[in-house]
């Protein structure tokens, strides 16, 4: 049959072959039946609505719901679907789109809040999994740290989430809790299902380790719709900011900050980073750089130096509700300092 003649038929003037001619119609019939089925749902798409088919999964995972759009109509990683008055993240796509756009959707059951550097609040809901069966963890020396009531979080990769980085803590529990548990990120996967580079979302996957709450850095928050919760680290931002600890010395332009937690687990490891700047700001390497960390203490900690990071450790219950000064040392200069506590 010559093709010209079978697109004038069935109206398919753009296709290049009775394949494209044929696909063509199959797509226009999948458009014109697509809400002719039980499955078909008017759902919100990251706020905004949006025609999807909901399909029961053949494994009776009823965290886990097989979803389909028009080929015009896509959906991506990372995007937040609300159906049935609950919130699901998009966490597999299918790349065979010819017919529909397909993928798997999961029940998000965490929220996740943290306060940006600009003091706001973000949230951002999570597929939640139990980690503690993998006890992952840090090593270092002689001493290894094993997973303690670990949290696996699946979160869209997004501007606010790339800048989560390690040591940052996060409460996991009741809003109305007078003592919430705490959770600190210890490791982050980015790349495992990352399609950002064909415009395709992304999702990344977090791994929380049990922390210590502390009543000084931790307080209960109320958000803009009244909702009173927990974030770690909070510095209210109507408050002014803290001033910038001169410099001792005006001899030296340099200036030091040391990245890591306030808190120190007795019998846990935690590892402390140094990074220095000019006075401009410019960030200098600190191969370049001749210092030393010092710890004020009236009692030994274990420490190892590597490169521009340092772990410390310390074993001993009657420590427990202590404190340190951890420096970082120019010649007779302190151009940096981190109090830490001992928590349980």
């Amino acid at each position: 049959m010559d093709i010209s003649y079978f697109q004038k038929i069935n109206n398919t003037y753009k296709s290049k072959s009775k394949q494209e001619t044929d696909l063509y119609l199959l797509n226009r019939h999948v458009d014109e039946c697509f809400a002719d089925t039980i499955d078909y749902h008017i759902v919100k798409r990251n706020g905004e609505p949006f025609e999807l088919l909901i399909i029961k999964d053949t494994d009776n995972n009823t965290f886990k719901k097989k979803i389909k759009s028009r080929t015009s109509e896509p959906f991506n990683l990372g995007d937040y679907i609300e159906w049935n008055n609950q919130v699901w993240l998009v966490m597999l796509l299918n790349p065979d789109d010819k017919t529909y756009h397909s993928g798997y959707m999961y029940l998000c059951t965490v929220p996740l809040r943290w306060q940006n550097s600009k003091g706001k609040i973000i949230e951002r809901f999570s597929y939640a999994e139990d980690f503690t069966k993998y006890s992952s963890g840090t090593t270092g020396n002689s001493i290894m740290t094993v997973g303690d009531n670990q949290y696996g979080l699946t979160i869209p990769i997004d501007e606010e989430t790339k800048k989560l980085n390690r040591d940052m803590r996060f409460c996991i529990d009741f809003d109305d809790s007078d003592k919430p548990d705490i959770y600190q990120l210890t490791n982050r996967k980015t790349h495992l299902s990352n399609n950002t580079y064909f415009g395709r979302g992304g999702i990344m996957t977090l791994t929380l380790s049990f922390d210590a709450f502390n009543p000084n850095d931790d307080k209960k928050v109320t958000l803009e719709d009244g909702q009173e919760v927990w974030i770690c680290d909070y510095i209210d931002p109507t408050s002014p900011l803290p001033p910038t600890p001169p410099v001792p010395d005006e001899t030296t332009d340099l200036s030091a900050v040391i990245s890591g937690s306030k808190n120190l687990r007795n019998s846990y490891n935690r590892t402390y980073t140094v990074s220095f700047a000019d006075k401009e700001g410019n960030i200098i390497d600190w191969q370049g750089i001749n210092y030393q960390w010092n710890i004020v203490s009236d009692f030994d900690i274990k420490q190892t130096v590597k490169d521009n990071q340092i772990i410390l450790f310390v074993n001993d219950e009657n420590l427990i509700g202590g404190s340190f000064l951890l420096q970082i040392v120019t010649g007779t200069i302190t151009v940096s300092e981190l109090k830490i506590d001992i928590t349980e």
